[in-house]
């Protein structure tokens, strides 16, 4: 993962910056996976079978799954609020992030950590008048700072960052927010639609392409087209991408959020016919079949899979069983 530092803008920040008391130091991820290790050598990550009921007729089914992949740390991070928390779904829906701290870079790993655990304790503490928009934007604003002062956590200044993607679900509606270049996905009729817009050069190298500026075949080949223009760290975050409208889930739908290891291994094709085949764990399915090809130098796969299924509708106060099981 490539990016561009703006060293001036960070500079004049630092010296004007007041200083938000965001308690870094003491920040641990605490919405756990809602599952454990199944095998320490290979950061793998198998899911227990828990659902959250966010409508009366659509229950969320998770998955996800993590993989170091070749490189010597694993610096994305992620998290979901507490599907057990009955109240906290009722009122405020189910969260689900994704952060991939900057490859190579000082404190990369604390950097997505400190993103997500920013989401997750303020999503336990949302008030039902704040719409859900707003919370999402007003937290990143937070999670940047956050980051952007973890620069200065210590003896020496340095440079760090992170992606982030967030989405939330209430009464059956979706709600994201992201920037910088992990993906959201939304599977729905056989149809996998990337839902959020990668903050990277390529975007404004199409631009010269269209006003006259360059060649496609020299944006294509420019060295610095995968470079981040926009990413959790920055002192001023200049590129933002949200929901304008929610999006309304139906059985059967699967959102997707993922790192660019994973994106960067397997094209959407490959992504949708793995989704198509309706594996039991859609995100250790997708790891695995990346980490199969082999690709030299992979970098870390974070996958999290929100399965949309129906609420089976109840007899005498037990569940309807299904038909092949009667």
């Amino acid at each position: 993962m490539f990016f561009r530092w703006r060293k001036k803008q960070k500079e004049k920040k630092r010296k004007s910056k007041k200083y938000i008391d965001l308690k870094v130091k003491d920040l641990h991820v605490s919405g756990k996976a809602i599952d454990e290790p199944r095998k320490k050598e290979s950061n793998a990550v198998e899911v227990k079978e828990v659902a959250a009921h966010t409508t009366e007729k659509l229950k969320l089914i998770p998955s996800n799954c993590q993989h170091i992949g070749e490189r010597k740390r694993q610096e994305d991070s992620f998290g979901f609020t507490d599907l057990g928390d009955i109240r906290l779904v009722k009122d405020c829906g189910v969260l689900a992030v994704v952060a991939d701290g900057m490859g190579g870079l000082a404190k990369g790993d604390r950097a997505s950590k400190v993103a997500v655990n920013m989401f997750l304790e303020e999503y336990k503490k949302r008030s039902e008048e704040v719409p859900l928009d707003q919370f999402l934007m007003r937290t990143l604003l937070r999670a940047n700072c956050a980051v952007f002062d973890l620069a200065f956590d210590g003896e020496a200044e340095s440079e760090l960052g992170t992606t982030l993607i967030a989405v939330a679900v209430h009464n059956g509606k979706m709600h994201w927010v992201s920037v910088g270049d992990s993906r959201i996905y939304h599977y729905k009729n056989k149809s996998l639609q990337m839902v959020n817009e990668e903050h990277i050069y390529a975007n404004r190298l199409k631009i010269d392409v269209k006003n006259g500026l360059i060649t496609e075949k020299e944006a294509n080949e420019h060295p610095e087209r995968s470079y981040l223009t926009s990413y959790l760290g920055l002192p001023e975050l200049t590129e933002i991408d949200c929901s304008i409208e929610p999006v309304t889930l139906e059985p059967g739908e699967v959102v997707l959020l993922c790192s660019d290891g994973l994106t960067n291994t397997l094209n959407d094709h490959e992504i949708a016919e793995t989704i198509e085949q309706k594996p039991e764990n859609l995100a250790e399915e997708l790891t695995q079949k990346a980490l199969a090809k082999n690709k030299l130098y992979q970098d870390n796969i974070t996958v999290v899979a929100i399965s949309c299924q129906p609420v089976k509708p109840e007899i005498n106060g037990k569940k309807q069983k299904e038909d092949n099981d009667e």
